[in-house]
């Protein structure tokens, strides 16, 4: 137990009845702020309160008490109420014999899906970073009152959490079950577009805020109930009674955040299909994955969640080494299943499929870490990346989801499906906890039929080779490796963006850069004694061959380095996937894999 839980534990009170009730106001939104009260009953032995520290979904400690401003409390006479840091995230307020209401406010800068961003276009918060909990009244109703009079007039708020009383633009008195309930339901409050479809007889909002005015909302929100239909389909129906889509879009932005019966979504506008555009473009794919894998979390990882994550572990990391499940396995439906809806056709997937595989195996990092080990040590290793990430870690996502694919592969020539497996893990962990150990191997062994141990050990417990070439040539799909660039090997990969030097992000280990000396953040301004830049790098590298020495300059810290750079053969680190002519039953187990899913006129 850390220390802060030790603490958190050590003083029990008596909060039996205690409702919390929340105001939230937004006087000053035009620099960032909201304001929130938290009014509770007179308590002759005080509260303990504390804000999470992290956001289930996101892996890594945040310390979002940080952005709370000027914590004071005061009873129903105005006399003040002493509120003591017991640690970072933790405070006691005394007793008192009247009401207390707790003020502070909450600054909110982050551009994210997993905290908070006020300012004159929008607001969007998490109740992780909001609403402080009341240490043994999180099974209680939680009332929260969202007062919107400070705000313009045809701004609106969009949120699942529990209407009791609302105005006709959102704003008003809402509810919810408990703490974890309350803080499950992000909110966004803007002059947005709305669009609304029914998907297995679920009511679904899609909500686009600061989007560009020729966006085809209609085309998105009719694409997007295609793929919700094929996963409610799929599990046999819907999780909940109503979904929505919080969609905030910027320049260049992408990231998602799953909820149990919402999601929010970061994406760039542009990319976004206009009303005159047609087919699907790689960037619109990208969104409808995007939408796909957070749809799936209702499922995997929301309800069939770890035990690790039950009784809100808030105030520290929670381990599992089952990530290579909730987000491996929903990475690998998340493409699949935007095929499966048929918005998308098999040589698209196989695009999307293939950079998958490459940014899984573009590095060392599979080599020496474990998806197990990549799955538990995701608080300190996969989300606080440094410059050697590449050549050290392997992502949960990428090898996780080519696991995945793996056991898919393998499960239909036994005529079953990794499909069939996770109907299997809702309905026997829909509500109970999977517990860390080898329930899931277990579930996909009974699937399989036979015994899986080899395999396991190999792809969880083993930085050793997969064979996922082998795999798809039985269902026709070639591996054909490739080089990552055309022309010899630098061993290295810069920013192409800067025009004045091309600045290593990248060096990969045992190769050209690394021998030279090359590391992250230099800038090299020359090569041969003539300019380069990061726009240009790669075809100066391409104009020479194998064995070549190229003098480079480089500034590092301000100081001007001379170095030798050997290029080498091209890297064959990549892959491409194309089709390969196989008999009929290699055919019938590719229609298997990738057919689209059958629809009723």
């Amino acid at each position: 137990m850390s220390q802060s839980a030790a603490v958190a534990d050590a003083a029990p009170r008596n909060v039996s009845g205690v409702e919390p009730f929340y105001r939230i106001e937004f006087s000053g939104y035009h620099s960032r702020y909201l304001d929130v009260t938290l009014r509770l009953p007179a308590s002759d032995q005080g509260y303990r309160l504390s804000l999470p520290a992290w956001i289930p979904g996101s892996y890594l400690v945040r310390d979002f008490a940080r952005h709370l401003v000027g914590k004071h409390a005061e009873d129903v006479h105005g006399r003040p109420v002493a509120i003591t840091p017991v640690d970072q995230q933790t405070w006691d307020l005394a007793p008192s014999d009247a009401a207390v209401a707790v003020h502070y406010r909450v600054y909110c800068a982050d551009f994210s899906v997993r905290s908070a961003h006020v300012d004159s276009s929008h607001v969007f918060f998490n109740g992780t970073s909001v609403f402080l909990r009341v240490h043994g009244a999180e099974q209680a109703r939680h009332e929260v009152v969202i007062d919107g009079r400070d705000l313009p007039g045809d701004w609106r708020v969009a949120t699942t959490l529990p209407a009791i009383a609302v105005d006709e633009r959102g704003f008003g008195d809402f509810a919810a079950a408990g703490y974890e309930a309350l803080i499950d339901h992000p909110v966004e409050i803007a002059d947005f577009v709305e669009r609304q479809f029914t998907a297995g007889g679920v009511l679904h909002r899609m909500v686009f805020t600061n989007a560009l005015p020729e966006t085809d909302f209609d085309r998105i929100a009719s694409d997007v109930a295609r793929i919700c239909e094929t996963e409610i389909e799929l599990f046999d129906g819907a999780p909940f009674d109503e979904y929505l889509f919080l969609v905030a879009l910027d320049e260049s932005g992408f990231g998602g955040l799953e909820h149990r019966d919402s999601t929010a979504l970061i994406f760039p506008r542009g990319h976004l299909p206009s009303v005159t555009a047609g087919g699907v473009s790689k960037e619109y794919q990208r969104f409808l994955s995007l939408c796909a894998h957070e749809y799936f979390h209702n499922w995997n990882v929301k309800r069939i969640r770890p035990a690790a994550f039950a009784g809100l572990p808030l105030d520290r990391p929670a381990h599992t080494r089952l990530l290579w499940v909730f987000e491996g396995f929903t990475s690998y439906f998340d493409d699949w299943l935007v095929r499966h809806a048929g918005l998308i056709d098999e040589t698209q997937y196989l695009a999307a499929l293939e950079e998958t595989i490459n940014r899984a195996m573009r590095g060392k990092g599979w080599s020496r870490q474990t998806l197990e080990e990549s799955s538990f040590y995701a608080w300190t290793r996969f989300y606080q990346q440094d410059a050697n990430a590449v050549n050290a870690i392997v992502s949960y996502y990428t090898r996780g989801a080519i696991v995945a694919l793996m056991l898919d592969l393998m499960l239909r020539e036994r005529g079953a499906s990794l499909m069939d497996v996770m109907r299997r893990l809702w309905e026997h962990h829909g509500e109970e906890p999977l517990a860390e150990g080898e329930r899931v191997e277990a579930l996909i062994e009974e699937a399989m039929g036979e015994p899986m141990a080899a395999f396991f050990d190999r792809a969880l417990r083993s930085t050793e080779t997969l064979d996922v070439a082998g795999l798809l040539a039985r269902v026709g799909v070639a591996m054909v490796p490739r080089a990552e660039q055309a022309g010899p090997d630098a061993g290295v990969r810069v920013d192409q963006r800067d025009p004045q030097a091309a600045r290593v992000a990248l060096v990969f280990e045992d190769r050209p850069g690394a021998a030279a000396g090359l590391a992250v953040d230099d800038r090299i301004i020359a090569i041969d004694g003539f300019a380069v830049n990061g726009a240009n790098w790669a075809e100066r590298i391409a104009r020479h061959r194998a064995g070549d020495r190229l003098a480079l300059h480089v500034f590092r810290q301000g100081r001007l380095l001379t170095m030798t750079l050997t290029l080498a053969p091209e890297c064959l680190n990549q892959h491409r996937l194309e089709r390969a002519a196989g008999d009929i039953k290699t055919e019938a187990r590719f229609a298997d894999w990738l057919a689209p899913r059958a629809t009723t006129a």
